[in-house]
């Protein structure tokens, strides 16, 4: 019985161990879906397109993307920081990129006629002047999917362009090196 109680103790001990020297870990959600809305082709869905697409004519946005990533697991405290990674594929105006939180999946199937009301408050910008990879700092976009949802349910990332801009990203359908990867420290 003592054997027990040592290798128990041992055990437990190791495990505190463990715990407390643990630190921050970084998780990359899986991409699930990736899709774009389009103001002049109010009932298409873009969702097997190989580029999904932003573009603002005027500051009003017309063609806006969604991301949307399996479950969020993590607390908003333990968020220490996060990136959004995307590949900008094509440039036909320049311009800044925001992100939002739609907190829920959305379906590849979604139009402009049909689309999710997401978050009134960006949660991180990028100004996009040329092709190639583009990274977001996106700490405050994470904390908010998971002050929303920290019991697994998934999430959707909303890109909208600004002022004028229209640019379009690598999609899951494309090049597998250029997926959008988003990735959060945590601890």
């Amino acid at each position: 019985m003592k054997y027990y109680v040592l290798k128990a103790m041992i055990v437990l001990a190791c495990i505190a161990f463990l715990a407390g020297s643990a630190g921050a870990v970084k998780i990359s959600p899986a991409l699930q879906m990736d899709t774009y809305t389009d103001a002049d082709s109010a009932d298409q869905s873009f969702g097997e397109d190989s580029a999904i697409w932003v573009a603002s004519q005027g500051g009003v946005p017309a063609k806006i993307a969604y991301l949307s990533f399996g479950g969020m697991t993590t607390l908003p405290q333990q968020v220490k920081s996060a990136s959004l990674k995307m590949y900008a594929k094509e440039i036909e105006r320049p311009g800044r990129v925001s992100l939002y939180l739609y907190d829920n999946a959305a379906m590849d199937t979604i139009t402009w006629s049909d689309q999710p009301k997401y978050g009134a408050e960006a949660l991180g910008s990028l100004d996009i002047q040329e092709t190639g990879w583009q990274t977001w700092d996106a700490t405050d976009f994470v904390k908010k999917a998971a002050e929303e949802c920290s019991e697994g349910c998934p999430f959707s990332l909303v890109l909208v362009a600004e002022g004028d801009a229209s640019i379009s990203f690598a999609s899951l359908e494309g090049v597998a090196e250029e997926i959008a990867v988003l990735e959060y420290e945590a601890s």
